[in-house]
């Protein structure tokens, strides 16, 4: 079965006030992702869209270790960084948006430098150090036959943050400890249109 499949019942649970026609993906789990392992903090301006990542390590998603579900397999870490860019063709077409992660244990996902969800660590608007652990234990659901948890994203949030043109899309994954034995990061990042126009990929 292909793997990206499980999340497609997600999509319509949600109920919308914004008039929604179809939706599309931007980001897939299994795209080329830069990415850094943590073994030390990194750059503060690594969630930037203008942040050079060209000494960061690239490979396709997911990138992990442990689970067997991993296209890219790193080292054991305390934590990983992602980044993925991708293009908007037109803002005003889109009125919504889901980010769906599969994930072990914990992590921050940021939009343009803004973070739009977390699940498993710390407060919102902290950004956890890179040998800061979860605060507790969370399984990768897909490998096992399972669903990629879901984050609504507030549309104030959303309007004001995506941009016409590039755009980047980073997220930094945390395991409870350096010594677990797995560690997962595969995202998806889907937009809610507005008009019948398809201008990104169909949702998986």
């Amino acid at each position: 079965m292909n793997k990206i499949i499980y999340f497609l019942a997600f999509l319509p649970i949600f109920t919308f006030s914004q008039n929604i026609n179809h939706w599309e993906t931007v980001v897939f789990d299994n795209d080329i992702w830069k990415y850094l392992e943590g073994t030390f903090e990194p750059d503060t301006n690594w969630r930037k869209l203008a942040f050079n990542d060209a000494s960061w390590l690239q490979g396709q998603g997911g990138v992990g270790y442990g689970d067997g579900d991993d296209n890219t397999i790193i080292n054991p870490v305390t934590s990983l960084y992602l980044r993925r860019q991708f293009t908007i063709i037109d803002t005003t077409e889109i009125a919504a948006a889901i980010l769906h992660v599969d994930y072990d244990d914990a992590f921050v996902a940021y939009l343009n430098n803004v973070e739009i969800a977390r699940a498993n660590i710390g407060s919102f608007g902290d950004h956890p150090l890179y040998n800061q652990g979860s605060t507790s234990l969370h399984e990768a659901q897909m490998y096992q036959g399972g669903n990629p948890d879901q984050f609504l994203l507030n549309t104030q949030v959303l309007k004001d943050n995506i941009l016409p043109g590039n755009n980047v899309l980073s997220v930094q994954v945390h395991n409870d400890n350096i010594s677990s034995s797995d560690l997962t990061g595969r995202i998806f990042f889907s937009l809610g249109i507005g008009n019948n126009t398809t201008n990104y990929s169909p949702t998986p």
